[in-house]
């Protein structure tokens, strides 16, 4: 069991933690322009580019902290697929069963029960692909239960484009600005101890 942490209303962030989170929002503020500016394009062909799925990748992203980076990555997508297709079987399931005769109400509470349980009970063995995040894709992409199976394909491409343009890309700005600030203290450090030694 995880400890019990003490509610903190007011912190003071770590240093550089406002710079690196700036740097995340200028990323994601610059592909919310692109997207914006390529909208009837990514939204014109059979498979679109889908907001939602897109952009949600990046916010399950940085929810993740107790991950690395390399892990968030593939809990993200993995987890997210399997929020998906899990989202298409439960419609496709409940019209298969209320053709044979069951209730609507039936018919989705089984699916519901076998889903939810499938992403609960089968986290501790195969946490990348049942996840919160998976949780989080099913339940957004029922939403609107009519889209979910002929979104599923536009869907599985935003998430993926997500994961790789957004989570890749700020990972990668991550990883340079952390290294960058490791060199400058190293670096401060070495001139500190050479000061020393000609005093």
């Amino acid at each position: 069991m995880n400890e019990i942490k003490k509610l903190t209303i007011v912190s003071k962030p770590p240093k550089g933690k406002m710079t690196g989170l700036l740097i995340v929002f200028a990323w994601i503020i610059l592909w919310n322009i692109i997207y914006q500016a390529c909208h009837n394009i990514l939204t014109s062909g059979p498979i679109q580019v889908i907001n939602w799925s897109f952009f949600i990748s990046v916010t399950i992203f940085f929810m993740q902290e107790e991950l690395s980076y390399k892990e968030r990555f593939w809990h993200t997508l993995c987890g997210g697929a399997v929020g998906l297709l899990i989202a298409a079987g439960v419609v496709k399931g409940c019209v298969a069963l209320m053709g044979a005769g069951l209730s609507h109400f039936a018919a989705i509470s089984i699916l519901l029960v076998i889903a939810i349980a499938a992403l609960i009970l089968l986290h501790p063995y195969l946490p990348v692909f049942f996840n919160n995040v998976g949780f989080c894709y099913f339940i957004v992409s029922l939403i609107n239960s009519k889209e979910t199976i002929s979104s599923l394909p536009s869907n599985l491409l935003s998430l993926l484009l997500g994961s790789i343009i957004l989570n890749l890309g700020c990972s990668a700005l991550l990883t340079l600005y952390i290294n960058n600030k490791k060199k400058k203290a190293v670096a401060a450090s070495q001139e500190k101890e050479a000061a020393a030694a000609n005093k």
